[in-house]
């Protein structure tokens, strides 16, 4: 979620443009950066179960896959000879560039009419973690609530940016 605003500013950066090769370099930065996820959850199986392992290894596929088919839609006449291992190595560089490029993409919004749908894609996920971070809050303990009430107000900051964005889109 944290990697749209990044991997879609350095998305525009050169053509192809439009609302795939965005959607690609999301989920391509998204990608990067759930092998940390992949790896923390492997480190911590004893605690999430072989049935959450599964179901996240099957999600990491899924997406894996539907990111390959978008990158050889978008780039395949450019760059014939992309392939998988390619779309592996360069994940972890979108995700980097995502990272990198978050707050001044926050703060000059990349986005063009075309990715209007992103945008309210990830309006959605702001809003759906900011509730389940609200609900998850009221079952942890007083000394955690310190992470929380500063994750919650980062999720307030880019929930309003994100309203930003959508005025600066359609108006």
């Amino acid at each position: 979620m944290i990697t749209q605003p990044g991997a879609i500013a350095f998305a525009n950066f050169d053509a192809p443009y439009g609302f795939y090769e965005d959607f690609s370099a999301w989920l391509s930065a998204y990608l990067g950066g759930a092998v940390i996820l992949v790896l923390y959850a492997l480190l911590k199986r004893k605690e999430l179960g072989i049935k959450f392992l599964s179901i996240y290894g099957l999600h990491y596929v899924v997406l894996f896959i539907l990111t390959y088919f978008l990158k050889l839609k978008v780039i395949g006449n450019v760059n014939p000879s992309f392939s998988v291992l390619s779309l592996f190595f360069l994940s972890f560089l979108g995700f980097q560039l995502s990272m990198m490029l978050f707050l001044p993409a926050v703060f000059s919004p990349p986005y063009y009419s075309y990715d209007a749908p992103l945008l309210l894609i990830q309006l959605v996920l702001w809003v759906a973690s900011f509730y389940i971070f609200l609900r998850l809050r009221e079952l942890e303990e007083e000394k955690i609530l310190t992470v929380y009430r500063i994750f919650l107000g980062l999720m307030l900051f880019s929930i309003f940016f994100g309203f930003l964005k959508v005025a600066e889109v359609f108006g």
